[in-house]
């Protein structure tokens, strides 16, 4: 097998086949996870940089604020961090943020009351079409190169990766 995805693992990597043999399942596992390891710290830090300059907001924000945009009304702390797959500390934290910047509205829930009720506010709709406005034409520009079969069967692809690693990471607690 070549290292198509990385010309320059050959180079620096020249002792990798005294530990994964040559076309094995073992070597294609570990190149598969490796690139998809480089390519989400890429994409993460590229597009972070993006929405940043664009917007002054986080990762943590955007993608909160994202998961608020596709909600159904007011969400408890609770739904919206397991939603994200986030630990609640860190949701609190970041919703702290956004209502600091009055982005989002927190509410007691009526049915809980230790539970509070989070929905995005006009101004978070405004900062999320901004986000948009630099993703979608980033992810466009990134991902053209793929056929829709292809954005199709990658995302299949990582939704198996996903749910093995979920499921293993169940057994281990």
């Amino acid at each position: 097998m070549q290292f198509d995805g990385d010309p320059e693992i050959g180079k620096w990597a020249t002792r990798f086949h005294e530990h994964y043999t040559r076309d094995s399942r073992l070597e294609k596992e570990f190149l598969l996870t490796r690139e998809l390891v480089i390519t989400a710290r890429r994409w993460t830090s590229y597009v972070d940089s993006l929405v940043k300059q664009r917007t002054g907001i986080s990762r943590a924000q955007w993608q909160t604020l994202s998961a608020l945009t596709f909600c159904e009304g007011p969400v408890t702390v609770g739904d919206l961090a397991r939603n994200m797959r986030v630990r609640w500390p860190t949701a609190i934290r970041v919703l702290k943020e956004l209502e600091a910047l009055e982005l989002i509205s927190s509410e007691p829930d009526p049915g809980d009351a230790r539970s509070r009720l989070i929905a995005i506010t006009k101004e978070g709709e405004r900062m999320m079409q901004e986000v948009r406005e630099v993703l979608d034409p980033t992810r466009a520009r990134i991902l053209g190169a793929l056929s829709d079969e292809e954005l199709v069967a990658g995302t299949r692809m990582l939704e198996v990766v996903m749910r093995e690693i979920s499921e293993a990471a169940e057994g281990m607690g």
